[in-house]
């Protein structure tokens, strides 16, 4: 009867042993925030501490005092902060020194990437950037916001003589809009600190809608910043990313007189960058346009190049994660005795990056996002 109870008592643990194998993959180590693990290393500020940071350099924060919370924190701990006042892009910090004071607590920091504090999870980054989440942080004279209400809801500018080009009385300016709308579908892998995928799907609705005149002949080049905005943060699992948006707006080329011309173009286009097995590679552009032009107002040579679109940072704590410049442009060439005597072409040029400072890889990669220029008019078609 004793060996009976033995067997039994021994049959039981090996079931319990047997399923606690089957488990294993249940067995949460670190802490887990959403569909990541974050590693043991790691501390989150929290409103306590956050009220207690007074300042914040690029190598040290500084609070006001120390609570218990804050006297555990050694150079083994990495700092993680949401958005706040202090810390608008949140806070991914390394402690590389501690300094208690009578009158402060100082941390040393140096940066920190993704794969210092995520041991395993996947990070999902699927977001529509709206009008109405932007705020505007500078803008040129000339620059409207019209703000949200649009049938277009996506960031857009207002051009209302905006000045390219100004040399005494000769002067040339645009009138028109440029607008986008960006759309993100970012998934990262990561397995024992390590990524193993990453896919950064990008699409962006943009519009260009741009008319030059000018009084005068006018030449040389001009790149300006029309208008530049910030997003308001987007926290996923206590990863805080903040889209910024620059409109840029310019001209290259000579123009030998008066001139006035103008082109709408409205495209959609969609990139898609892939990492896996430690390489990158770039998926076809999907691309498609709509567009319109007035007749060029010209009667001398010509040679213009007339640009605009955006320049969007997807930051991570600050730090860029993706950058993508894409700027739609039209090409004017003209000559008085050519036939035809004018031509306009359409294109548009830029690239798509991935930055890796902040997440952890080797090295940035970048990928062509140009769509060659086609001639859409001359002057004998137009006649």
């Amino acid at each position: 009867m004793r060996l009976k109870n033995i067997l039994s008592v021994f049959i039981l643990a090996l079931i319990l042993i047997s399923g606690s194998g089957c488990n294993r993959e249940d067995f949460i180590w670190g802490t887990r925030v959403g569909n990541l693990t974050y590693s043991d290393e790691v501390v989150m500020l929290g409103s306590e501490e956050m009220n207690l940071l007074s300042e914040v350099t690029d190598n040290e924060l500084v609070f006001s005092l120390a609570n218990a919370e804050l006297e555990k924190l050694s150079s083994r701990n990495i700092i993680v902060a949401g958005a706040s006042g202090i810390t608008p892009y949140g806070l991914l910090r390394k402690i590389t020194g501690v300094l208690n004071e009578e009158t402060s607590f100082t941390l040393e920091t140096a940066d920190a990437t993704l794969t210092d504090i995520i041991k395993e999870g996947v990070i999902n980054f699927k977001v529509k950037l709206l009008e109405k989440d932007f705020s505007v942080r500078s803008k040129m004279d000339g620059v409207l916001v019209t703000g949200p209400g649009k049938a277009f809801d996506g960031l857009a500018v207002t051009l209302d003589d905006f000045e390219l080009f100004r040399d005494g009385t000769r002067l040339a300016a645009v009138n028109g809009a440029i607008g986008i709308s960006p759309e993100f579908d970012i998934t990262i892998r990561i397995n024992s600190s390590s990524i193993t995928e990453i896919k950064v799907s990008t699409t962006l609705n943009k519009v260009d809608e741009i008319t030059v005149s000018s009084n005068g002949a006018f030449s040389g080049g001009q790149r300006l910043v029309a208008a530049e905005f910030v997003h308001s943060p987007i926290t996923i699992d206590s990863l805080v990313f903040t889209p910024e948006v620059r409109i840029v707006c310019g001209f290259s080329g000579i123009v030998s007189g008066a001139v006035t011309s103008g082109v709408r173009q409205n495209r959609i286009i969609t990139s898609e960058l892939i990492y896996g097995n430690t390489t990158w590679s770039a998926s076809p552009l999907v691309s498609s346009e709509v567009f319109d032009f007035s007749a060029p107002q010209i009667t001398e040579n010509c040679d213009l190049k007339v640009y605009s679109g955006p320049e969007i940072t997807l930051n991570l704590f600050g730090k860029p994660l993706q950058i993508i410049e894409l700027t739609g442009y039209y090409l004017l060439d003209a000559e008085k005795s050519g036939s035809p005597m004018w031509r306009l072409q359409i294109g548009s040029e830029g690239n798509n990056s991935v930055k890796s400072e902040t997440i952890g890889l080797a090295a940035d990669y970048s990928s062509n996002i140009s769509i060659l220029e086609e001639e859409i008019a001359n002057s004998d078609d137009a006649k």
